[in-house]
């Protein structure tokens, strides 16, 4: 029967998709009702024409009920088109040349992509990108010789594997003979993406046919119709000497999955030198090199000296691009800062040479190169699907999907002691972990100005005292808390998944294994002393599942029942309201400790614990046919682009000064279908920041992006507008920074908000004090637009505004005050429009609700705006307690009411028209993933998404911004609702003496767009860098690889 299962399932899906599809209104009940007797009928009469074997009802009941929930979860799911700035608009790829490309190999994998569960609406998007990104390749089929240079960005784990293997089926079609893959340093990481493509594009595996290759087979003679590529690279065999010995033939189609490592560089350019037609310089195959992970080892970290420096991987591939005269570099990765900067130099006047050994005699050997792997002909940005769950999902944004950020991320503070990266030296041979501070204002931040830590009465007798820990310290000496924490809720999470595991069973969403992440520290030997403390902790948990009785006094399962109502009992029961709109799951049922708790020691048994370094003999190997739990124990072998499949929970602390490190190293973002609710991210508050200021970072820059694609631009206009993070967060690695521009920040096009506001009593009482007493009395003749009071002033009032008392951070007060000033020298930013909003949500019975024009100063009442501060257990809350810090986010960063409201500083028509512009735009987006949409169809889904602010900011002239009061109930803002206190709040009000009939003042400033030779703070190529550094803690060298030739080498013992 389970030859057949396969069938049933996929006819199932078919029928009841088409039943859904002729579904576009009324009862849903009656749908899903009336939609199981059709398929059902319509599944038999296929089933009996084949001559398949009947099934039980109860068999076709489980089957239809998996079939229907993965269905539902996938048809709802949306992506949005790629964005592509390109240096020639035009493209190969045209009517009449598609017309003559047979399609086998592209067609063959999206029908393999349907197969195994993506969304229809996914792999409508895959073949359409890369059919894109094919285009704007080199023609292999064309005359004449060819160098292109692209890079596709795309979100961490979502799905750029998925879009690159499209991208090399539709090269194979379309007539490139020799396809190279280097895919990122760790043997790991090469061996995961060559069965990936085993599975995607040869369709032969080492028992036979696997993946596509159980959709069609192709020919392996020269002469067939289409023929069979062939795998020179196995999952056991890189591109070594033996395999470079073994004298393969260019004539066939040729894929090798590579590592990028520099001897195996060099055989490659050894073998493809040697090959070479007698008396010829280069091979005329078309050759289609794919650089995943391409900011990591593949860029000139020897650049900045000049264009006859290249560091040796990158040499190696400019090297490998020039044995060929139609040739095509094509980038992946997720993290595109340092691609973006790096440096543009020329081909090289001298020679690249190799030298190496034969069993006759010693060879020399010399290579042209291509200048750079800058993308000078296309930047691709691919759109994340609507499930896939990434740092914006999590981490601080500006953008306000009106969905609440998923409440997985849990702060620690125990973890010092144990993982430090700073330690203190008490005696000879003896250090302890101390908690780390990274600049000056840190250490005032967390410490006081005047405050002590330890024995350290300054940050400079702190840096003194102190210094970075090595490998060679011995930690940890313990295991923290919150380490043994995380690990119950791995075992509590692998319960809740075995629960829902009967229905996902036949799913092919369904995910077999159980994975937790143990990210502690990049030293080798501390990851192997963590397994050894980890295992004995195991031991003695499962001794205590076995042992204890549930309800006697100190059992284990009364600390099980702990660890679920402080990480579980919340979101399980609730995560619907965590979703945002298009993430259906129906896997994902709500359940009870008391459900859970007996199968808690199962759930508990055979976990392997791994630690995967150069140290061990421990490997993760991931077969469907056996489900896995493992505990993985790593450093840099888990920091990029390895999946860790099933991954539940996260323990996270190894610290990094590198936004790019910091965004790979998260392996925790991607899909969870059935397990999101499970899963968890144990970090430090540090880190979290960090996270935060890289998603606004990555966000900004996916906004740029986009309205550079808008207006054409071309990679060489790209500007990186880097956020900055004070004193710690870089973009990137130095080597990649050594020739960057030190520039003054701007803020033209700009939303700036007061997002983190200080609400000490004296503090609020100032702040409401100034808006009563100097801003108020500006709006007396101010004019009503809508729900905001708007009033024209001059830039001299904003100025008096942003050095009074107000709820930005004093720094960006001056900042803002600083470039204003400088605008005005040039006669921009002089006129200004302060809006005040008047209505808000509060109401009188729950809090303060209206304040009358005698309370305000206003003209007229206001209703207060909302704003609630967060729970106990969601992020922020501790930090409101301890430092008296309100941060304005839950569904985001954003304290505006609306987008809309930043159209006060414009006409009515002027902002109509951009809703209209903004609503076109996005239907032709739409239309372009979907032509199946009609025109009035696309405008109605475009219609259902919320303009953002950014469409009318961006209307505002040079010589125009804007600034928005908003006005919050604090009331609302603590947890005090009359009758609905919270007990936690209560307290601290009271201990602060908050006055909750004083309203929290938020400020929002808008920057108009100011061309760049306007612009008085200069060109913004490259960011602000100019951090504090610290040497001592970035990464170490690894002579595997090349002397600072990665962000991330190799785990290493010293």
């Amino acid at each position: 029967m389970l030859n057949f299962q396969f069938e049933y399932q996929n006819a199932i899906k078919h029928q009841f998709a088409r039943h859904q599809k002729e579904f576009t209104s009324g009862s849903l009940s009656k749908f899903l009702g009336e939609s199981y007797g059709k398929t059902k009928d319509a599944v038999m009469a296929i089933a009996n024409l084949s001559g398949w074997p009947s099934i039980p009802d109860e068999t076709f009941e489980e089957y239809f009920d998996a079939i229907r929930k993965e269905v539902l979860a996938t048809t709802v799911t949306t992506v949005d088109d790629l964005n592509i700035l390109s240096k020639n608009k035009n493209t190969w790829l045209n009517g009449s040349r598609n017309k003559e490309i047979k399609w086998n190999y592209t067609s063959r994998y999206l029908k393999h992509l349907s197969n195994t569960g993506r969304a229809d609406t996914v792999v409508r998007e895959i073949e359409v990108s890369s059919k894109k990104i094919l285009g704007k390749l080199g023609d292999p089929k064309g005359e004449n010789s060819f160098l292109i240079k692209g890079l596709v960005e795309g979100d961490v784990q979502s799905g750029k594997t998925g879009n690159f293997n499209a991208v090399i089926n539709r090269a194979i079609d379309a007539g490139y003979r020799l396809i190279v893959v280097l895919s990122g340093l760790m043997d790991d990481l090469r061996v995961q993406t060559q069965e990936r493509i085993q599975l995607d594009v040869i369709g032969e595996g080492k028992k036979g046919k696997v993946g596509v290759g159980l959709i069609e087979s192709f020919g392996t003679d020269v002469g067939s119709a289409v023929q069979q590529v062939n795998s020179i690279t196995s999952e056991d065999a890189d591109f070594s000497s033996p395999l470079e010995k073994a004298n393969f033939s260019m004539k066939p189609i040729n894929i090798l999955v590579c590592k990028k490592n520099v001897s195996i560089l060099k055989n490659l350019l050894i073998w493809i030198n040697e090959n070479l037609p007698e008396g010829e310089s280069k091979h005329a195959t078309p050759f289609l090199l794919i650089d995943d992970e391409a900011d990591n080892a593949s860029l000139n970290n020897e650049g900045h000296k000049g264009r006859e420096y290249a560091s040796k991987i990158n040499g190696h591939i400019r090297a490998l691009l020039d044995l060929f005269h139609k040739r095509s570099y094509l980038g992946y990765t997720a993290t595109p800062f340092a691609n973006v900067i790096q440096d543009r130099n020329e081909i090289p006047d001298n020679a690249w040479e190799l030298t190496y050994k034969t069993k006759q005699q010693d060879k020399s050997v010399k290579f042209s190169q291509i200048n750079n792997l800058f993308p000078d002909d296309f930047i691709v940005q691919l759109n994340s699907p609507t499930n896939y769950v990434g740092a914006q999902r999590i981490f601080e944004t500006l953008s306000d999907d009106g969905v609440p950020k998923l409440p997985v991320v849990f702060p620690i503070d125990d973890y010092s002691d144990d993982f430090p990266s700073r330690v203190l030296e008490v005696a000879e041979d003896e250090v302890i972990g101390v908690e780390r501070f990274d600049s000056k204002p840190d250490w005032e931040r967390k410490v006081g100005k005047f405050g002590t830590y330890k024995d350290f009465i300054s940050y400079s007798d702190y840096r003194k005292g102190t210094r970075a820990a090595k490998a060679i310290d011995k930690f940890p000496k313990n295991l923290p808390d919150s380490l043994k924490h995380s690990v119950m809720c791995f075992i509590l999470g692998i319960a809740v998944r075995e629960l829902r595991q009967p229905k996902m069973l036949t799913s092919n969403l369904y995910q077999p294994h159980n994975t937790m992440l143990v990210h502690i520290s990049r030293f080798t030997a501390w990851q192997s002393t963590t397994k050894r403390l980890l295992k004995s902790y195991y031991s003695d948990l499962i001794s205590r599942l076995v042992m204890d009785k549930p309800n006697a006094p100190g059992s284990v399962y009364l600390e099980f029942e702990k660890v679920w109502r402080r990480y579980y009992h919340d979101i399980v029961l609730n995560v619907r309201e965590y979703l945002p709109k298009g993430y259906v799951d129906e896997f994902m049922t709500p359940t009870s400790f008391n459900s859970v708790l007996p199968g808690l020691i199962d759930a508990a048994k055979n976990i392997d614990i791994l630690a995967l370094n150069s140290q061990t003999n421990d490997e993760l190997d991931y077969k469907k046919s056996n489900p896995k739990k493992v505990i993985a124990i790593g450093g840099n072998r888990l920091s990029r682009g390895f999946t860790l499949e099933g991954l539940i929970t996260s323990y996270f602390v190894r610290t990094t000064n590198y936004s790019d490190s910091l965004l790979q190293m998260g392996r925790w973002f991607g899909y969870r279908p059935g397990y999101l609710d499970c899963c968890k991210l144990f970090t430090s508050q540090d880190l979290i920041d960090r996270y935060d200021s890289t998603t606004l970072c990555v966000e900004e820059l996916k906004a740029e992006f986009k309205k550079m694609d808008d207006l054409g631009r071309t990679p060489s206009d790209f500007e990186l507008r880097v956020r900055t993070h004070e004193g710690v967060l870089q973009i990137t690695r130095p080597s990649i920074l050594k020739n960057t521009e030190l520039v003054k920040w701007s803020y033209q096009d700009s939303l700036q908000m007061s997002t983190s506001i200080n609400v000490e009593k004296d503090h609020i009482s100032n702040v409401w004090k100034a808006f009563k007493t100097k801003l108020s009395p500006l709006m007396a003749d101010a004019e009503l637009k809508g729900t905001l009071l708007c009033k024209q002033v001059n830039s001299e009032l904003i100025l008096e505004i942003l050095k009074d008392q107000n709820n930005f951070d004093p720094t960006k007060c001056e900042l803002m005050a600083a470039y204003i000033k400088k605008c005005n020298e040039k006669g921009l930013l002089e006129n200004w429009t302060i809006a005040v909003k008047t209505t808000g949500t509060s109401k009188s019975s729950n809090g303060l609700g209206k304040l009358s024009t005698a309370e305000s100063g206003l003209p007229i009442d206001v209703t207060l705006a909302v704003r609630r501060g967060p729970k106990p257990g969601e992020r922020f809350f501790d930090e409101l307690m301890k430092d008296s810090v309100f941060k304005a986010t839950s569904k985001s960063a954003n304290i505006m009411s609306s987008g809309r409201d930043m159209a006060a500083a414009i006409t009515e028509t002027t902002a109509n028209m951009a809703d209209i512009e903004y609503y076109n735009e996005q239907a032709s987006g739409l239309m372009k993933l979907n032509p199946t949409l009609s025109e009035n169809e696309a405008l109605k889904k475009a219609k259902q998404k919320n303009v953002p602010e950014r469409v009318y900011r961006e209307k505002l002239s040079p010589e125009e911004g804007i600034l928005i009061v908003y006005l919050f109930d604090s009331y609302y803002s603590f947890r005090q609702e009359k009758g609905q206190e919270m007990r936690e709040y209560s307290a601290w009000v009271k201990e602060k003496g908050i006055e909750l009939n004083t309203p929290l003042v938020g400020f929002a400033v808008g920057f108009p767009p100011i061309s760049r030779n306007q612009d008085p703070s200069g060109v913004y190529v490259k960011g602000d860098y100019n951090l504090q550094e610290e040497p001592e803690l970035e990464e170490e060298d690894c002579n595997d690889f090349e002397q600072g030739g990665s962000a991330l080498p190799d785990d290493v013992n010293s």
